[in-house]
């Protein structure tokens, strides 16, 4: 029976106004950490200067702002994957990109695998849009 040591794991890019999210965003991921919903493997920020520059920073180059969880992370997201996931950042604005892995779904990745299955395709539907369906179908 084959256990793994890691469950899946996936990239988001979450987009703010202004050169870089707020505090309560670092918060929001520590609750899911806390949690044990997931398990951060990557955090980066990125933003888009007004002029259309962007700049990287790692982690631990926002220290400054106080409140950053103790995260020991695997540094996942490499520089191609974190240009890809930046691109589309307007002028004047950031992102936090974020690698996780779903802890949730780590047995259940296991079970398939030890079952003779695989997940062979995925697609994800943001929240606003699954609230926005519902509210608009609702009986």
């Amino acid at each position: 029976m084959t256990t793994f040591d890691y469950g899946p794991i996936e990239l988001y890019a979450i987009g703010f106004d202004g050169d870089r999210p707020g505090p309560a965003v670092l918060a929001a991921i520590d609750d899911l950490v806390a949690a044990g919903t997931v398990n951060v493997l990557d955090l980066v920020f990125a933003r888009r200067s007004p002029e259309g520059e962007l700049e990287i920073l790692e982690l631990s180059d926002t220290t400054d702002d106080g409140g950053v969880p103790a995260l020991d992370l695997a540094g996942l997201a490499g520089e191609e994957d974190i240009l890809y996931l930046a691109e589309s950042l307007a002028p004047g604005s950031s992102a936090a990109i974020l690698v996780v892995e779903l802890l949730w779904a780590k047995a259940f990745a296991s079970a398939l695998y030890n079952a003779g299955g695989a997940v062979i395709a995925r697609e994800g539907i943001p929240a606003p849009i699954v609230n926005a369906f519902l509210a608009d179908n609702a009986d």
